[in-house]
């Protein structure tokens, strides 16, 4: 354990203090900013439009739409977390060095992926502005945002997965990126595609896309089902990642 936190440290420090963290936090925030500015404005719309008396919902007309496109958007901008931890080492010639490290191969892969879930959950964390503020103005359904958290934390976590895997797989940061970035982009966009095939294919496409398994967190129903698919994803990577630094550990 000590070598983990160690370990995990070291890796948040760099993190910290380079360029990725300064690119995630100022393209997210920005991103989701403008996000919440034109939900705020469709809402509007909605209430001016709706007949009088009509409350219009503000979790289905402001945050669904809201924290679907933050969604997605960090499905594009996690991969830069992830796309160094592993394959910089390779490039700078001390991956072979890390790996013979006294610790097991479990706690290495453990604080480079937790040290990358920090930063995504700080991020996060700073997108809550949003319902706070919208809470001075209009009613806010707080357990269905606590979903809604819920389904992006699980979401994220098993790209990060992703993006950990790639990047122990790669001999260099771009190449991790770019896989992670396109597989991640296919299990989010494969639920679209299912809309236009037959009913025995589109069950199987719905069952594994990001974005159908996301949807129920955003409407605030909670299912162990979709909860257990991320979860799936995230340490099947992980322990494919942990086979490969195990395998060059060993050999």
């Amino acid at each position: 354990m000590q070598f983990f936190w160690a370990l995990y440290r070291k890796e948040l420090r760099i993190l910290s203090s380079s360029w990725i963290l300064y690119v995630y936090l100022s393209l997210f925030l920005f991103f989701s900013g403008w996000f919440y500015y034109q939900g705020i404005l469709s809402y509007s719309a909605w209430s001016i439009q709706a007949p009088a008396g009509t409350v219009v919902n503000v979790q289905q007309h402001l945050f669904v739409p809201l924290y679907s496109n933050m969604m997605f958007f960090l499905v594009l901008l996690l991969p830069i977390l992830t796309m160094r931890l592993v394959a910089e080492e390779r490039r700078q010639g001390t991956y072979s060095l890390l790996v013979t490290y006294p610790g097991s191969p479990l706690a290495l892969l453990g604080a480079k992926y937790l040290s990358a879930f920090t930063i995504f959950l700080g991020g996060l964390l700073f997108s809550s502005i949003y319902p706070f503020t919208t809470s001075l103005w209009g009613g806010v359904e707080w357990p269905l945002l606590v979903s809604t958290y819920l389904g992006i934390l699980l979401c994220g976590a098993a790209i990060l997965a992703i993006g950990l895997f790639f990047s122990t797989l790669a001999e260099h940061y771009l190449v991790a990126a770019l896989l992670t970035e396109t597989v991640s982009l296919f299990f989010w966009l494969i639920g679209w595609v299912a809309d236009y095939l037959p009913d025995r294919f589109s069950r199987i496409l719905y069952g594994v896309s990001f974005y159908h398994r996301l949807r129920p967190f955003l409407l605030g129903v909670v299912d162990t089902d979709d909860a257990l698919y991320f979860l799936n994803v995230a340490c099947t990577l992980l322990i494919l990642g942990y086979y490969l630094i195990y395998r060059e550990q060993r050999s």
